[in-house]
């Protein structure tokens, strides 16, 4: 179940980041598409602005040429400061800045002594730059802004300085940003086209994998991917998996060999041993001996049941099918297990709801029993083993809860490690039934946790549900 929620995660996630990578570009292309449109519309304003300017500057030349030549250099100097003064209240309408003009006219001379007169609030600019900065309100500008400006000097060293303020078009800026957008859209709707293409591709190839590991257990780890994709990032994760797939080969033959083993070698001379001592006529001084010897016999014969029930939970190519869960852990609790409880007085209450899930029957059955035979062996005397079988967002949740000693925290999680047996200080057992549980639980693509409570022990087997169990009948609660 971790693995499917992991991969629908995985194919959520691809398209996403795509859709985010799309809008991260659109965004900053529709930034730079309307930032360097409104820096054009801005040059066009300052040259406007500029042409201006220097139409301002030949004509007052032309006026200036105009007057007549008999006049004293103070009479020229007024009549100068007069031409400058008339263009400055010109520029802003006497005041008013009502006209709707948006290129202010702005005009100053300087004088050689350094006094300036003209349009009030604008310093001479210092350096040649033909551009100068105007504060708020200056020229008819609310938010200020800046000016394109022409200097001139006469005979007597006056100097002169008319100008423009620069305005953008309302026109060419709605334009602009009309173009932007366009552009921004188009190239939005070219990356949405060339993303939907790459997720598919992804998807395509991403599924194909998957449903290669879905089919890797069935096919025991035979079938192998294609190195041929004309992608290389592909190439070498097919590659890659392909080496996973044929060590995982490797390792359950050998597990297989391993299991053969295990079968021949080791429990064949137990089970003649075990017969051997069987058909001794014994005498009453040896019966103690023989009793000692079988029993550790029947100890060695048990872990080798165990062991190859684990291996064959590995490398078992049984198909599954499909089982009622509940109907299960009632059969066992009725069958196997109530005389078990009767020696510590110890009560089953079971609350089975109707689920049934897929797997290999035996090995479901064999995982059962190791379950209840944990929560048996360490309940306290005379308490109640709770069994429940709940399903539910597609899962199926079996539990056994004893009000037996709690797990250490610091080895709860190694409790389904095989051999481990003593976690709750019992030496006892030979730590392989954990295991098996553990095996066979995600060899049917769930899992097993262990769960310290206020007072006693649970395990929660989580098992895939199969639809329909809401219309089967149900094994009902009981005592």
């Amino acid at each position: 179940m971790a693995a499917l929620d992991e991969r629908g995660a995985l194919q959520g996630w691809l398209p996403l980041r795509t859709w985010l990578v799309v809008a991260a570009l659109a965004a900053l292309a529709l930034a730079a598409l309307t930032f360097g449109l409104l820096q054009l519309v801005s040059q066009s304003a300052r040259e406007t602005a500029l042409v201006r300017a220097e139409a301002d500057a030949a004509l007052l030349a032309s006026k200036l040429d105009s007057l007549p030549r008999d006049l004293r250099p103070e009479e020229r100097a007024a009549e100068v400061e007069t031409l400058v003064r008339i263009r400055a209240l010109e520029g802003s309408d006497g005041g008013l800045c009502d006209s709707g003009e948006r290129q202010r006219a702005i005009a100053l001379l300087r004088r050689p002594g350094g006094d300036t007169i003209g349009t009030n609030g604008v310093d001479w600019p210092r350096g040649l730059s033909n551009r100068i900065a105007l504060a708020k309100e200056v020229a008819c500008q609310a938010d200020g802004g800046e000016a394109m400006v022409v200097t001139r000097e006469l005979d007597d060293g006056t100097q002169l300085l008319l100008g423009r303020t620069v305005s953008r078009d309302p026109k060419l800026v709605r334009s602009a940003y009309l173009l932007a957008a366009g552009i921004a859209l188009a190239f939005l709707l070219l990356s949405i086209g060339l993303a939907s293409y790459l997720a598919r591709s992804w998807r395509r190839r991403l599924d194909t994998f998957n449903a290669l590991l879905d089919r890797a257990d069935a096919n025991r780890f035979s079938e192998r991917a294609d190195e041929d994709d004309p992608r290389p990032e592909f190439r070498l994760l097919a590659h890659h998996l392909n080496a996973l797939l044929g060590r995982s080969a490797d390792m359950i033959a050998g597990l297989g060999r391993l299991h053969r083993h295990v079968a021949h070698d080791l429990r064949g001379p137990v089970m003649v041993a075990r017969k051997h001592l069987e058909a001794i006529d014994g005498d009453e001084a040896q019966e103690e001996r023989l009793a000692a010897a079988d029993a550790r016999l029947a100890l060695v014969d048990k872990r080798c049941r165990t062991l190859l029930g684990i291996i064959d939970a590995e490398v078992s190519p049984r198909a599954q099918s499909i089982v009622r869960v509940d109907e299960r852990l009632r059969t066992l609790v009725d069958d196997m297990f109530t005389y078990l409880a009767d020696e510590k007085e110890l009560t089953f209450e079971c609350d089975l709801s109707p689920a049934q899930t897929r797997a290999v029957g035996d090995l479901l059955d064999r995982m059962l029993e190791n379950v209840l035979s944990n929560a048996i062996k360490f309940a306290e005397p005379g308490s109640t083993v709770r069994c429940s079988v709940v399903e539910a967002v597609g899962e199926v949740r079996i539990s056994v809860e004893n009000d037996g000693p709690r797990v250490p925290e610091d080895t709860i999680r190694r409790i389904f490690e095989p051999g481990f047996s003593d976690a709750l200080g019992q030496a006892s057992g030979h730590g392989l039934g954990l295991a098996l549980v553990k095996t066979v639980a995600l060899r049917a693509g769930g899992d097993v946790r262990a769960t310290n409570l206020a007072a006693g022990f649970r395990l929660d087997i989580i098992l895939p549900a199969v639809a329909g169990s809401d219309s089967l009948p149900s094994t009902g609660r009981s005592h």
